[in-house]
């Protein structure tokens, strides 16, 4: 993944908080990612990518939720997984502009999504 703290972030909280050593492998430029794709490591050709247990993870949604689990900190009771899943979308949702403003880099756009009805500042 590129070296900020975009999708791949809840990624790396989640190893940390699970006390899960890992190695951020970064992808500096085009080639890198020319040459994960081409390693067939890459359902849908999306990082980020976590590989763990013989697997490799992509969608970062069920990967937090599958690090989570194996990390012990995904709750066993159904009303309990709601409420953490819901959370989660919710700071993927308020996080977007964020994750997206390296990409676009427009200042004024990022500042409308975030104070938006929707946006981060707006609802959250």
């Amino acid at each position: 993944y590129w070296r900020g703290r975009g999708r791949c972030e809840p990624l790396r909280v989640v190893l940390a908080c699970g006390g899960v050593r890992f190695v951020g492998n970064y992808l500096e430029k085009k080639a890198d990612m020319d040459a994960l794709k081409a390693s067939g490591k890459l359902e849908y050709d999306q990082v980020p990518l976590v590989e763990a247990d013989g697997l490799n993870l992509v969608q970062g949604t069920p990967t937090a939720v599958y690090l989570a689990q194996g990390c012990g900190l995904w709750p066993e009771m159904p009303k309990e997984q709601y409420i953490c899943g819901h959370i989660l979308a919710a700071t993927q949702d308020a996080r977007g502009p964020l994750v997206s403003f390296p990409f676009h880099l427009d200042e004024q756009r990022c500042l409308e999504e975030l104070q938006s009805p929707k946006g981060l500042l707006g609802r959250f």
